[in-house]
């Protein structure tokens, strides 16, 4: 019976490791999201143009990561593929940009149409959702703060 634990053991410490490793070489791959400058931006008038900056980190020492997939909401409904290689140390970025016609649009977009029949402040969460050819993914999130005018 006392190997039978043994035999249990090594294989739990075995696990461990092997699971370990996967989450270190995901934690290579990382992205970080801005609204406006920020993590939050408040918006009081529409039309709301809304500038978010996405960038995408390899924190690989020596592995090249490429990317696949890159999910930008609000900006787009479903992942774009891409082939982009981003060498180790490196980080890619940009700019994109959606605009808010009005309080009801953002509601929308949350799913807090119900919320929005009360003039509630609207809390409206964006992300971009990062894919390699390896699997490994990264999410970064922002958020906008609607506001009944």
């Amino acid at each position: 019976m006392r190997n039978g634990w043994a035999a249990a053991a090594i294989g739990f410490v075995v696990f461990n490791a092997t699971t370990a490793a996967a989450t270190e070489e995901e934690s290579e791959l990382r992205c970080e999201r801005f609204i406006d400058g920020g993590v939050v931006a408040e918006v009081h008038s529409y039309p709301a143009h809304i500038a978010v900056d996405t960038y995408i980190f390899n924190d690989s020492e020596t592995r090249t990561l490429t990317v696949t997939s890159i999910h930008d909401w609000p900006r787009s409904a479903v992942p774009t593929h891409v082939s982009i290689d981003v060498e180790p140390g490196v980080s890619i970025g940009g700019t994109s940009y959606f605009t808010l016609e009005g309080y009801e649009q953002c509601a929308s977009l949350a799913g807090h149409e119900q919320r929005a029949r009360t003039g509630q402040p609207i809390r409206l969460k964006t992300f971009a959702e990062v894919l390699t050819s390896t699997g490994e993914k990264a999410k970064c999130v922002a958020r906008v703060i609607c506001h009944n005018g």
